[in-house]
């Protein structure tokens, strides 16, 4: 009986394992583009998840990011505590126009980025993905479903 059992809590925390994005608290997932480029994104609109967002993670995969979402256009600010991957982050406007992106150092506290315009959304991305995929100034996010921020 004990064998049993044991053996349905592993393949219980086995599923749960796979289908992390389904346990509370895990952010909210989806698909979006920046210009012609998809992304698989998290969407980070609570204050937790905005809070938290990429730290401590040890990698981020070649076409995800980590989307923020704030309850109104605003002058954002973003700094790299805790984060151990180099990230490039994106500042765009309410109506999804990139206003402008910043190389971002690893696990410092020292640099602030700063937006120069109110901003509703910042993506991060992996460092050097925005000039990799040659996305500039005013290109439009677009997203499979409306997100908004929640309190």
């Amino acid at each position: 009986m004990k064998l049993i059992l044991s053996a349905i809590l592993l393949i219980f925390s086995l599923q749960f394992c796979q289908n992390a994005e389904s346990y509370p608290g895990a952010p909210e997932t989806m698909f979006g583009s920046v210009a012609d480029r998809s992304l698989r994104l998290e969407i980070a609109n609570t204050p937790s998840t905005r809070s938290v967002g990429l730290m401590h993670r040890t990698q981020l995969g070649s076409d995800e990011g980590m989307l923020f979402v704030f309850p109104r256009p605003d002058f954002l600010s973003f700094w790299m505590k805790n984060t151990l991957i180099p990230l490039s982050i994106g500042f765009f406007s309410e109506d999804m126009r990139l206003i402008e992106t910043f190389d971002m150092k690893p696990n410092q506290t020292k640099e602030v980025y700063n937006s120069s315009k109110p901003a509703l959304y910042a993506l991060e991305v992996n460092q050097g993905w925005f000039s990799k995929n040659k996305i500039g100034k005013d290109a439009i996010l677009t997203l499979e479903k409306k997100v908004s921020a929640k309190d």
